[in-house]
């Protein structure tokens, strides 16, 4: 759209690809994606993934549940049917801490998958005993579940997520603008996913490319 010879940029939507070709497997998260790729082969029925927001544990979690088939259940509403499916994950599962009732749930959910033999992913930004689990059966059972970290994002990592974010928003960067970016910026996954929209809308607005330039102008504000 061009009023009065001014673009004005319009939200497009985009694909956020989350398949196992499009996890960037590093340093940072191998022993995770390790333990993702071993199952059903894993030496207990749960496992919990822990790591700092935008790290990678949803797009784990979703590799896991096409291999799986599992059910994604919300923390705070957790209910498994007689007919459901064995295998479940709940994302950002540290929620359950200091409400009594769904700390309960979990430790049912938790107890009736061992007995289905079927399996629980979790996922949370700390280790389980830093959630605060006030129930002391469901403490000692996240505790001694098989836990995995996810790291923070070494220069590796960071520029396949750069060249993730890009492409799944269809967007074509002017050579060495990544490697240009990576010591510049905040090393997190939301702060790429926030440059990288940033920067998209920019060069809708403008109608030019994204630059070294036009990134300069952006990471070097005030």
């Amino acid at each position: 759209m061009n009023l009065s010879g001014k673009q004005y940029p319009l939200p497009l939507p985009h694909e956020q690809r989350m398949t196992v070709e499009d996890f960037m497997v590093t340093d940072s998260n191998r022993e995770a994606f390790m333990w993702i790729e071993r199952w059903p082969n894993w030496p207990a029925h749960c496992l919990i993934i822990h790591g700092p927001q935008g790290s990678g544990k949803s797009h784990l979690a979703e590799i896991w549940r096409q291999r799986s088939s599992a059910k994604i259940i919300n923390a705070l509403n957790i209910v498994l049917e007689e007919n459901d499916t064995t295998n479940v994950i709940i994302d950002n599962a540290d929620k359950v801490a200091e409400n009594k009732e769904a700390e309960e749930s979990l430790f049912h959910l938790f107890n009736r998958l061992r007995d289905m033999k079927g399996f629980l992913l979790l996922t949370a930004n700390e280790a389980p005993a830093e959630w605060g689990i006030r129930l002391p059966d469901l403490r000692s059972r996240l505790v001694a579940s098989t836990t995995t970290a996810l790291l923070a994002p070494d220069d590796q990592l960071l520029s396949a997520m750069l060249i993730k974010q890009f492409r799944d928003r269809q967007l074509q960067v002017e050579a060495g603008v990544i490697d240009y970016i990576i010591p510049r910026m905040e090393r997190s996954a939301e702060a790429i996913r926030t440059l990288v929209k940033t920067l998209d809308q920019a060069s809708l607005a403008t109608g030019k490319g994204i630059t070294i330039t036009l990134v300069r102008n952006f990471l070097e504000k005030p």
